[in-house]
C-alpha cells in the first residue's frame, strides 16, 4: 500500500483530480517587489530578476510571468507529470526561452540551477510532510539572494481549528474509499447530511455547520486537494516563524499589507496590540481575527530588520485603481473612501480627484509623479500630503503601488494588441489570463476568435472586415460595432497591451 504522504500518493493524487490553477497575483515580482520597497528594501528589479515557483503545476502562474518578463528567468518544479508535461507543451506552443519547467522534488534540485531572487510556495506548505517544509525552507536558505523575497501561504491557526474538525469528519468518511470520483461525492454526501444534521445544540455549533455546507458546495479542486489534502496541516504564525529562522529565514510582511493593520478592530484590541512588538502583534491579530489563512513574504534573517512605512518610498513607484476601489466606483461610494483617506475634505478634495483619475485610467496603471502634478493645482489648506495618502490607500487595499508596472492600455488604440498568451490561450478555452496577472472568462467564440486576431497587424476595419467574413450575410453590417464594443471591453479587462 502506498504511504498516502509520499511523493508517489502526492503525484498520484493530482494526476487523478487536476488541480485548477489560477495565476496568483500576489506572486508576481512586480507585488513581491514592491512590498519589499515599500518597507524599505533594494530588491532585485523584475525586469530582469530570477524566480522559482515550487509546486508549480502546469506552469498557470509561471507562464504569463515569462510572457510579460522576457528578460527575466523563470524556473517550476513539481512532482505531478501530467502537469509538467501540459506546462511544456503550452511553453512549446509559445516558443518561450526563459522558462523551465521540472518534474523533479524540491529538495533534490539542481543546484547549478543557482540562486533566485523570488522563491514561490504557493499551497506547498500546509500540504506536504514536514521533511518537505524543512526541505523547501533549506532550499530558500541555500538559494534565496541577497534582497531577495519568498512567498509562502499556508493554513493558519487559530481559525482553521473550525475547518480541521469538519476535515476530520470528512476524512473518517472517505478515507476507506479509493477512486478519487467516489471519494469526492462520499465526501459531499456526508458533509451536506452533517451540516443539515438538525438544530444545534451550542450556538457555536453553526460555524462547524456553515464550513461543511461550504465544503459540499466546493468544486472537485478544492474539496480534493484543501479539505481531503493528506497532509493538510495548519500552524500558528508564531511556529511559522520559528521554523523560518531555523533556516536563516526571517518575517517580512504580508503580501496583503491591508491584512496587517488593525482597521476593524475594537479600541481596547488596537491598544492592547499597540504595546506588542512586530512579531507578537502578527501572532495575536491572528487571534483576534481568528485568521485561517496566510500569505506571508520571507527575507534572508541577515538582510536588515524592517523598516517604518515611509511615504518617500513612494515617489518612484506607479499607482493604479485596486478592485475594491472599482467596485466603491461602480456602486457610487468613491467618496466613502475618499473620506477614509482625508477625513478634513469630507470625501472630496486632493483624495477623491485622485481616486477618481485612477478609476479613470483602469486598469492602467500612473506614475506617482503624474498623480503630483495631476493634484498641483489644490489650494485646500488641509490637504494631507500625496505620498501619505497613497501609502494609507496602499495600505488599505484601495489602490496597488507598482515597481514594475504592467504595460496595459486603458483605452484600445487603433491596431490593439494582446499579449501572445492571451491570443493562444483565445483558441482553446473561455478562460484567458490578463496583463495584470487575473484570469477572466470569455464565453463568446466571436469575442475569443475576435482576440486571436489582435497582434497589432490589423487596424479596426481590417478587424472588422475578419469578423464579417464569419458572420451570416443578414448579420454583417453589425460586425463594426461588435468590434468597438468588444475591444472597449478587452481594454475594461486588461487583455490590451499598452
Amino acid at each position: 500500500m502506498i504511504d498516502p504522504v509520499s511523493n508517489a500518493a502526492l503525484a498520484a493524487r493530482y494526476d487523478a483530480i487536476p488541480y485548477a490553477a489560477l495565476p496568483h497575483p500576489l506572486t508576481h515580482p512586480d507585488r513581491l517587489a514592491t512590498v519589499a520597497t515599500f518597507l524599505g528594501y533594494a530588491p532585485p528589479a523584475p525586469a530582469t530578476c530570477r524566480v522559482l515557483e515550487v509546486g508549480c503545476n502546469d506552469g498557470t502562474n509561471l507562464i504569463p510571468m515569462a510572457v510579460g518578463l522576457p528578460d527575466a528567468t523563470f524556473v517550476g518544479c513539481d512532482l505531478s507529470p501530467n502537469a509538467i508535461a501540459a506546462g511544456e507543451a503550452t511553453i512549446a506552443a509559445l516558443g518561450l526561452t526563459n522558462i523551465r519547467l521540472l518534474r523533479q522534488d524540491l529538495a533534490t534540485l539542481d543546484p547549478s540551477l543557482g540562486h533566485f531572487d523570488y522563491i514561490i510556495a504557493h499551497g506547498v506548505y500546509s500540504w506536504v510532510p514536514a521533511h518537505v517544509r524543512d526541505a523547501l525552507f533549506a532550499l530558500a536558505g541555500r538559494r534565496l539572494s541577497s534582497g531577495g523575497v519568498m512567498f509562502v501561504s499556508f493554513n493558519t491557526l487559530p481559525g482553521c481549528h473550525v475547518r480541521q474538525a469538519a476535515w476530520e469528519m470528512l476524512h473518517h468518511h472517505v478515507d476507506a474509499i479509493e477512486p478519487p470520483r467516489a471519494r469526492l461525492d462520499a465526501a459531499r454526501a456526508i458533509a451536506r447530511l452533517i451540516a443539515e444534521g438538525g438544530q444545534p445544540q451550542h450556538a457555536a455549533d453553526e460555524a462547524l455547520r456553515a464550513e461543511l455546507r461550504a465544503m459540499a458546495e466546493r468544486n472537485d479542486s478544492q474539496l480534493m486537494h484543501d479539505d481531503l489534502a493528506q497532509p493538510n496541516d495548519p500552524f500558528y504564525f508564531r511556529d511559522f516563524v520559528g521554523h523560518a529562522a531555523r533556516h536563516g529565514l526571517a518575517y517580512l510582511a504580508e503580501a496583503e499589507l491591508h491584512t496587517m493593520s488593525a482597521a476593524g478592530i475594537s479600541p481596547a484590541a488596537r491598544q492592547f496590540l499597540s504595546t506588542l512588538d512586530a512579531l507578537g502583534r502578527e501572532q495575536y491579530l491572528d487571534f483576534v481575527r481568528l485568521r485561517r489563512f496566510r500569505q506571508s513574504l520571507l527575507r534572508r534573517a541577515e538582510a536588515p530588520a524592517v523598516a517604518a512605512l515611509d511615504p518617500a518610498h513612494i515617489g518612484a513607484m506607479h499607482v493604479s485603481a485596486d478592485g475594491s476601489l472599482l467596485r466603491a466606483a461602480a456602486a457610487g461610494k468613491v467618496a466613502d473612501l475618499a473620506r477614509d483617506l482625508d477625513a478634513a475634505a469630507g470625501g472630496g478634495g486632493p483624495a477623491r480627484r485622485l481616486l477618481d483619475a485612477l478609476v479613470k485610467q483602469a486598469p492602467a496603471a500612473m506614475p506617482v509623479a503624474q498623480a503630483r502634478d495631476l493634484l498641483a493645482d489644490a489650494r485646500e489648506s488641509h490637504a494631507r500630503p500625496l505620498e501619505t495618502v497613497l501609502r494609507d490607500a496602499y495600505v488599505g487595499g484601495v489602490v496597488n503601488l507598482h515597481i514594475h508596472p504592467p504595460q496595459v492600455a486603458a483605452v484600445a488604440g487603433e491596431r490593439p494588441i494582446a499579449s501572445l498568451l492571451a491570443r493562444w490561450q483565445a483558441r482553446h478555452a473561455e478562460d484567458i489570463t490578463t496583463l495584470i496577472h487575473t484570469r477572466v472568462r470569455i464565453p463568446d467564440p466571436n469575442a475569443r476568435r475576435l482576440l486571436t486576431l489582435l497582434d497589432g497587424t490589423r487596424d479596426r476595419a481590417a478587424l472588422t472586415a475578419a469578423a464579417a467574413a464569419t458572420w451570416p450575410t443578414g448579420a454583417r453590417e453589425q460586425a463594426g460595432a461588435f468590434v468597438a464594443h468588444a475591444l472597449e471591453q478587452f481594454a475594461r479587462l486588461a487583455l490590451l497591451q499598452g
